[in-house]
């Protein structure tokens, strides 16, 4: 049977490239009738928080599996950087890696090496059995995948703000994902992401990112704080997540009939 659309190519990566900001819904339930429901919206990518949430291998493919014909991307946050999950992140199709508390070069270094193919680095070769390739259907699949995946490294820490240079400039590294909320606690302003020296901290970012030559993403809690990053260059933005959206419709939905009741 004809494969009726290129599955290799990566359109968030493609767009963030092209300058077209992208907005992303993260994905905390495990359930793929919820990616899939999240799929039909206009959000372009979904954040798919394995981190945070308590995904498997399994229940990631099978939301990426669920979103593939609407257009949707998956981006993958990972709980830590480790050869094994990421192979088999990869040998299931997922393009698009997300690294959280990067905080050295050498970290980054070491996540690049474990992502790509010898010459580079030393993942394995599975690619032709399994899903990446769409099981061998791309045999073109190992000269395609470094253009077409994007392995993106998360600083979120002062240690990792004091070695962006070094994270940001490694060989290989497609954007970096900076993480307000860990940087705000690690800063000592507990959850305020809003604090002025936070603001200040991911400003700073922001503009050094970007005259490194890197891609930047980050998340927003307002519309006003993604109009501020949208202006300032960044190109991937995180608004809003399943079990937030779900709570609060819930709540003012409960609370709007209750009124007049």
């Amino acid at each position: 049977m004809a494969i009726l659309q290129d599955y290799l190519h990566n359109s968030f990566k493609h767009n963030v490239e092209a300058g077209k900001l992208q907005f992303g819904v993260g994905f905390e339930t495990t359930s793929a009738d919820v990616a899939e429901v999240l799929a039909t919206t206009n959000y372009d990518w979904l954040f798919i928080d394995a981190e945070h949430g308590p995904h498997t291998i399994q229940t990631i493919l099978e939301a990426c599996r669920a979103i593939a014909p609407y257009g949707m991307t998956p981006v993958v946050r990972v709980p830590d950087a480790n050869s094994g999950i990421i192979k088999q992140l990869m040998d299931s199709g997922v393009q698009n890696i997300i690294f959280p508390k990067v905080e050295t070069g050498e970290e980054a270094e070491q996540i690049m090496y474990w992502a790509s193919y010898p010459g580079r680095g030393n993942r394995g070769m599975g690619a032709p059995a399994v899903r990446a390739s769409r099981f061998g259907a791309y045999m073109d699949y190992q000269d395609r995948i470094e253009a077409e995946s994007m392995m993106i490294l998360q600083i979120e820490s002062k240690k990792g703000m004091e070695n962006l240079e070094a994270i940001a400039t490694t060989k290989g590294v497609g954007a970096i994902f900076l993480g307000p909320i860990d940087l705000a606690v690690d800063m000592g302003h507990g959850l305020n992401i809003f604090h002025p020296e936070v603001e200040a901290a991911m400003d700073y970012m922001i503009k050094r990112i970007q005259e490194l030559g890197v891609i930047v993403g980050t998340i927003a809690l307002t519309p006003e704080q993604a109009k501020k990053y949208a202006d300032m260059g960044v190109r991937f933005l995180g608004v809003g997540a399943d079990t937030g959206l779900l709570k609060t419709m819930a709540m003012n939905t409960l609370a709007s009939y209750k009124a007049v009741l």
